[in-house]
């Protein structure tokens, strides 16, 4: 860790002053500053009572958001994926999963 720090470190003359001992620390930090919290309020939808499925209540959730990501992209998955904060092949295999084809979009 510590030679990682000094490659970092390009000038050789000055002293090392800061040593990064979790070199994903920053980029974890950059994450959670993307995250926005939505407060119990703002939400659209309930959380439903239970006793439930939770299976079946994620899979029936995923696949509206789904439908609505896709909706507002206009069916366009490059832009549906980049709204759901996933990659265009990521979404093709959630697609698969709930079985929506090109077809029925």
């Amino acid at each position: 860790m510590v030679e990682r720090s000094v490659y970092r470190h390009s000038d050789n003359s000055e002293a090392l002053d800061n040593i990064i001992i979790d070199p994903f620390a920053r980029q974890q930090n950059r994450e959670n500053e993307n995250i926005e919290l939505n407060d119990p309020g703002s939400q659209t939808g309930e959380l439903p009572t239970l006793p439930l499925n939770l299976k079946d209540w994620l899979h029936n959730s995923e696949y509206q958001i789904l439908k609505q990501a896709l909706a507002q992209a206009r069916f366009n998955q490059r832009k549906a994926a980049s709204l759901l904060g996933l990659t265009y092949h990521q979404l093709r295999g959630i697609l698969k999963k709930h079985q929506i084809l090109a077809g029925e979009q």
